[in-house]
């Protein structure tokens, strides 16, 4: 299987991201690639043509090797069609947030200085805003899907030339928040996106039968490389919308025949509380898949429980280098209390606050070598020069990812705490994980988030709970009998829901609002 995937990998060098797309559109054309909430239907013949047109359109503009391209919609086909059509004449593309407020889009246009923007009928206002609020930025040409200027886009003839681009130019900027709290453009070449592309399809297995739900943003990698690891696969695609997850999700499951589902925690909790409340048929089903945050050991004891024959493949990654790990289905018996091996092609291994290499089980910072760790950060060199280093001058750049983590003999990598999370409390260094695993061990408990209020260095748990489950005492008392005494939350906060961020994770921003004295 392994050999197949190199060979199409191959063939996408070629043509670039593009290739991804290309190469099965040959292949299949009249096979079914998207399919998206607001009706439209398009096979992968359909997608190559229209994203050729896109590609026609930017180059009769001037936009070409280098230029940037942004994307600020709703989720939908377009995205595919706009992002792939950029990378076929060697533009960069950029997908943003159709919720991303207008100072926050201004922040960002800023620095990328698209020469065109995406928009739909849901994001102009807010373009137009942040337009206002740009300081020192030229006038960006749009192009609004639905409308005529999209629909001049469409009537331009494909543009049948070839990429003529290098595999290590930057094909896409995927913007995150920095550590001083200003957004930052992850560059990632076309290296970089094909190889992990390949990587994680060998390893997850996707079939050409399949179709794949997206109900997360297109904007978050996670959601985007969907369209990737589908076109590679030759599988189907349902875009969907991350506030379809609800008590809606089941019904829109089964209606598109969705057999595999990427998420963050906060969907699999929502469909585990539905669970609760009326059984859940769902026959297409045959996968998830799970990173952004770790999935509890509880919550994947729980889905297989409710679907005995569900392959569950918990992963690890960050946008710098997309996917670190991924463990299969038939590791989870043996190492479950671990976010697998590292990729084939990659190397990972801990080191000190010294920097110097930690022995196997030891915990350190993880450090991540391979061709998927991007090129660094848009217009941020000394952010750069802290993350992505050199040990010598004749070496590959690496990733200092600032996670904490152990790597035992066999390669098993287990997560203790992302980069910044750890809480001091009274003397002790505690990882919220921990507490918060425990904590959905618990009858009732969908989700949990640990936070420190440092005004009296207070231990706060939210959790997200069935109604009439457990009571605040009650759910003390539980986690008293399980964890050190330093490790105790507090106060415990029994939510409806949790708070959710763009990309559907918990948002611990919000809840840290309501610790404010």
């Amino acid at each position: 299987m392994i050999s197949d995937f190199l060979v199409r990998e191959k063939q996408s060098w070629a043509t670039g991201v593009f290739g991804l797309l290309s190469t099965t559109a040959s292949e299949r054309s009249e096979a079914c690639f998207i399919e998206d909430l607001h009706g439209t239907v398009l096979s992968y013949g359909e997608v190559e043509d229209r994203a050729r047109r896109f590609a026609a359109y930017l180059r009769d503009r001037g936009i070409g090797r280098g230029d940037r391209v942004a994307i600020h919609v709703r989720n939908r086909a377009e995205v595919a069609i706009a992002l792939f059509g950029t990378t076929l004449v060697g533009g960069i593309f950029c997908v943003l947030n159709s919720k991303l407020r207008s100072r926050g889009l201004a922040a960002i246009l800023e620095q990328a200085e698209p020469s065109l923007i995406v928009l739909d009928t849901t994001t102009v206002s807010n373009f137009q805003e942040a337009m206002a609020l740009a300081e020192g930025t030229h006038p960006i040409p749009s192009v609004i899907v639905g409308e005529d200027s999209w629909r001049e886009v469409m009537d331009h003839e494909p543009w049948q030339h070839d990429w003529a681009g290098c595999d290590v130019d930057a094909a896409c900027l995927v913007f995150t928040s920095g550590s001083t709290g200003v957004p930052r453009g992850v560059t990632l070449s076309h290296d970089n996106i094909t190889f992990v592309v390949a990587a994680i399809q060998a390893r997850l297995g996707y079939r050409s039968e399949d179709v794949i739900g997206v109900f997360l943003p297109l904007a978050f990698d996670y959601g985007l490389y969907q369209i990737f690891i589908a076109a590679i696969a030759g599988s189907g695609l349902y875009i969907g919308d991350p506030d379809q997850v609800g008590p809606r999700l089941p019904r829109l499951l089964r209606e598109q025949g969705v057999s595999v589902l990427p998420g963050v925690p906060s969907v699999f909790a929502a469909l585990l509380t539905l669970a609760r409340r009326s059984p859940l048929e769902l026959p297409s089903l045959r996968a998830v898949t799970n990173t952004g945050e770790r999935l509890p050991v509880a919550v994947i004891e729980k889905l297989k429980e409710l679907f005995p024959s569900l392959e569950i493949f918990p992963m690890y990654g960050l946008t710098e280098c997309k996917r670190v790990s991924i463990l299969r289905s038939d590791e989870l018996a043996t190492h479950l209390d671990t976010v697998g091996r590292a990729l084939d092609g990659t190397e990972v291994y801990t080191v000190d606050v010294e920097g110097r290499r930690l022995s196997p089980g030891e915990t350190g910072e993880l450090v991540v070598r391979g061709r998927h760790v991007a090129l660094g950060y848009w217009r941020a060199p000394e952010e750069t020069a802290r993350r992505f280093r050199k040990r010598a001058p004749e070496s590959a750049v690496e990733l200092f990812t600032g996670d904490s983590c152990t790597v035992d003999a066999d390669g098993y990598i287990r997560f203790v705490s992302r980069d910044g999370d750890w809480i001091k409390h009274r003397g002790h260094r505690i990882g919220p994980a921990e507490i918060e695993a425990e904590a959905c061990r618990l009858v009732g408990v969908a989700n949990a988030a640990l936070l420190q209020r440092e005004s009296d260095d207070t231990l706060h748990l939210f959790v997200e709970a069935a109604e009439g489950v457990l009571t605040e005492g009650e759910l003390l008392r539980a986690l008293d009998a399980v964890l050190e005494p330093a490790k105790v939350p507090d106060v415990i906060h029994i939510l409806a829901s949790m708070p959710k961020s763009m990309n559907g994770k918990i948002d611990r921003k919000t809840l840290a609002m309501q610790l404010v004295d």
